[in-house]
């Protein structure tokens, strides 16, 4: 039963423009930035710290460049679609005339949504290893922000999936906050605004919630060593929070009327 529910509303997050506009846009942003970083010497962890751009670090400082468009345009339109606008349209509620489970409905929502989110993150780490040793001078050794620590090829490559694993954690938290505030908020752009001032608000909130907005900076100094606020126990506290009072919020209001 679960996984037909998951089928069926990954068949339907497909077929809606929402999904197709946002597989161009990244895929525009992904080829425009490989031939932009393509085209610098150095990479730039923020307005002080460069290094050498080379094959090892590329997919690191590609993915610098599309998580912003991931987090505040990309991810946002396919949650707030799938939870929000299935609901604004009609469509949910003829999915819910059918004996199911409100909160098993959301719940393959969730997971559809975050493996979409996964195929996006995992496709650019793909792309990003691809067209850096392909068209980058490759090095000996390299360092990150922290140039104390200096990293061979195969320690590059770890350093790189360890920070886009890292990524895709704050996109797990975001997929979670965001449904919350869908689920709370009528429309879809009520809930992308209440995204933006959730994202943003949080920076004024407690530098522990800063990863929501400004993920890659977080990363950056997280593995080099530099980051002097909790990260696991937030990101956790907000992916688990966002997903607990969501499934109970679905599980007791009445969708289908």
């Amino acid at each position: 039963m679960m996984l037909a529910m998951m089928l069926s509303d990954w068949e339907r997050m497909w077929k809606r423009k929402k999904t197709l506009v946002s597989l161009l846009i990244f895929v525009f942003i992904v080829g425009f930035d490989c031939l932009f970083l393509s085209m610098q010497k150095l990479g730039a962890f923020d307005n002080v710290s460069t290094v050498p751009l080379v094959s090892e670090n590329f997919a690191l400082f590609l993915l610098k460049e599309v998580s912003f468009f991931l987090v505040l345009i990309i991810g946002p339109m396919l949650i707030i679609d799938s939870m929000n606008g299935e609901y604004t349209s009609g469509q949910l509620r003829m999915v819910l005339i059918r004996p199911v489970s409100f909160a098993k409905l959301f719940l393959a929502k969730w997971m559809n949504l975050a493996g979409m989110l996964l195929l996006f993150t995992a496709a650019t780490f793909a792309v990003g290893e691809a067209f850096g040793y392909a068209f980058l001078p490759a090095a000996d050794t390299v360092v990150f922000l922290n140039p104390e620590q200096q990293y061979g090829p195969t320690g590059a490559f770890f350093y790189c999936l360890k920070s886009y694993g890292l990524f895709y954690l704050i996109l797990l938290a975001q997929l979670s906050l965001t449904s919350l505030i869908c689920t709370l908020l009528p429309g879809v752009v009520l809930s992308y605004l209440g995204w933006i001032a959730v994202a943003a608000g949080s920076l004024y909130v407690s530098g522990s919630l800063g990863f929501l907005l400004m993920g890659m900076n977080t990363i950056f100094k997280l593995t080099a060593g530099l980051y002097h606020h909790p990260f696991y126990l937030p990101l956790l506290v907000c992916l688990g929070f966002g997903f607990a009072v969501t499934m109970g919020l679905w599980q007791r209001r009445g969708w289908t009327k």
